[in-house]
């Protein structure tokens, strides 16, 4: 393998058995979905974990006793194909939205920088949204910086000013008006935020819109009669804010079926709990605490895999999941992969150890959603529609999805912002748009650089080609010495780092270098180093 090239991904592929679970029926969606993005991010397996015991609840008594006694609808292998009936409980509502017409309290535990967190009766104040003052001009995907009235203690950080985003949710330090999902991993990964209802909002779409009251005592934030974007469905809620660091968000009228609520340091800080926020606990919260309500039916990806394992051997480092059913992988999203084993370092990834709750007792490492075969052309190599832009193929993604087992979790920090991931976008798990990622598979670009003289100095010239060295490094294929310098560009005069890979886009801005041995030092040496590091890996593919 020569030091420069990537490594193709039709290279990685080899026959393995095509497992089909079979499904009666049809779902209707009810929801705007942008088919556009991977799903993965960095709270991806606690969000599924949740979701399948909210699931599991919900479940039909019959279902559950009849799984227990061994006699439900047992797989039946035809050949390579095993067959499981809809009726096992696969597909199911995940959690409806419950904290409609209630009040949720984060109150913070001093002297750390910890919440608990507990419900209480609805006391959404109509006169105090009616005092506030109008945010004019405050639009689809906006954002508006507000002086606080009192210093307010975050996460054991005080500020002085918040900004208030169109989309239910209030950041510090930076505004967030991107459109990319709105989803955990963007909440845990993004700036300090307290997340209302964190949805795509339009206040531009309301007389009433978003108002703000100020007095010395509190700090209001209501969001009046704001509709999903693109909708009918309005909500009411509002979020205050009092000078002994308490938070409210009070519930008047919620119709949305699918929303983020919680708060969260942002960059990743702290360990993050996913809740059921109905359900009191004893525990305080250093880190992410929030909640994914989800209305729509999908799969429960967790009862999927334990469906399949119940009649075939814990024999794949992968799971991989279609369906024909029209459903979605996630609101928003193509695809997304779930980390289920890692007990590797200096990649930048948490080492975890989920894969029994999936029924694989040791090898499973992977759970990836592929969403539904109606989004992909029969062609392995022809561009998916909604992909258009990255000229992703089917083959590509699911070289993407694959690839989050070991990517994109590493960045160099800025001499300007040592906060800042500036080699990492979306979600701070795929490669930033002005990253020289020599066309990735986890995003990024393969950049030039046309020299400082240039009226134009970058322009982005590939995507999505394969894994890059630096790739095969991170996934332990490659020693340091085969990792060639790549560079990053700061203070573009180009918008959002989370934009799909593109080529043939110019822009300005500063080069930064970049070597795995900068990567190195943040992170340590990549262990199991390459001359050791699993390169073999087996897949199971599913249909449902």
């Amino acid at each position: 393998m020569s030091s420069h090239s990537p490594l193709d991904t039709r290279r990685l592929w080899r026959l393995f058995p095509l497992f089909v679970l079979s499904l009666n029926g049809a779902l209707l969606l009810d929801a705007r979905q942008d088919w556009v993005a991977c799903g993965t991010h960095s709270l991806s397996n606690q969000e599924a974990i949740a979701l399948h015991r909210t699931a599991t609840a919900q479940r039909k008594p019959s279902t559950i006793r009849t799984r227990a006694a061994g006699i439900d609808s047992v797989a039946r292998d035809i050949g390579n194909i095993a067959i499981l009936e809809d009726s096992d409980g696969v597909v199911a509502r995940r959690n409806t939205f419950n904290l409609n017409a209630r009040t949720l309290r984060f109150l913070p535990q001093a002297p750390s920088a910890a919440y608990i967190y507990e419900t209480a009766a609805n006391s959404y104040d109509a006169a105090q949204a009616a005092a506030g003052a109008v945010l004019s001009a405050l639009d689809d995907d906006d954002s508006r910086l507000a002086p606080l009235p009192f210093a307010f203690s975050f996460y054991g950080q005080t500020y002085n000013s918040v900004y208030i985003n169109s989309d239910g949710n209030l950041t510090f330090v930076r505004p967030d008006a991107s459109t990319s999902d709105r989803s955990l991993g963007r909440l845990n990964a993004g700036p300090p935020r307290i997340a209302g209802l964190f949805r795509d909002l339009d206040p531009s779409a309301s007389s009433a819109a978003v108002r703000v009251l100020s007095t010395s005592n509190v700090f209001v934030v209501s969001w009046v009669n704001v509709p999903e974007f693109g909708t009918s469905k309005i909500q009411t809620f509002q979020i205050r804010l009092f000078p002994d660091g308490r938070i409210e968000t009070a519930f008047s009228t919620i119709t949305t079926a699918e929303a983020v609520v919680g708060i969260a340091p942002g960059s990743l800080q702290g360990a993050s709990a996913i809740v059921h926020f109905t359900q009191a606990s004893a525990n305080t919260f250093n880190g992410t605490l929030a909640e994914r309500f989800s209305g729509t039916e999908a799969i429960d990806v967790v009862f999927t895999a334990q469906k399949f394992y119940e009649t075939h051997e814990d024999a794949y480092d992968y799971l991989v999941l279609y369906n024909n059913l029209g459903i979605p992988a996630d609101d928003g999203a193509v695809a997304y992969e779930l980390t289920l084993r890692n007990l590797r370092d200096g990649y930048g990834d948490q080492q975890i150890e989920a894969g029994s709750i999936y029924g694989s007792r040791r090898r499973l490492q992977g759970f990836m959603n592929m969403g539904p075969l109606s989004q992909y052309p029969r062609d392995p190599l022809g561009i998916v529609p909604s992909r258009s832009t990255s000229r992703d193929t089917p083959l590509s993604v699911i070289g993407h999805e694959a690839g989050h087992l070991f990517l994109a979790f590493t960045s160099v920090r800025d001499p300007n912002d040592p906060t800042s991931l500036p080699m990492l976008g979306r979600q701070s798990a795929h490669w930033n748009f002005r990253f020289n990622s020599e066309a990735s598979l986890l995003e990024g670009n393969r950049i030039r650089d046309n020299g400082p003289s240039a009226s134009l100095r970058f322009t982005t010239t590939g995507t999505v080609e394969g894994y890059a060295p630096l790739d095969q490094y991170l996934m332990g294929f490659r020693d340091p010495s085969e990792v060639p310098n790549t560079f990053y560009v700061t203070s573009a005069s180009i918008g959002s780092n989370d934009r799909p890979p593109q080529s043939g886009v110019s822009f300005n801005g500063i080069r930064r270098d970049v070597s795995v041995n900068d990567i190195v030092a943040l992170y340590g040496p990549r262990r199991p180093n390459a001359s050791m590091a699993q390169r073999r890996f087996r897949f199971g593919f599913i249909l449902i």
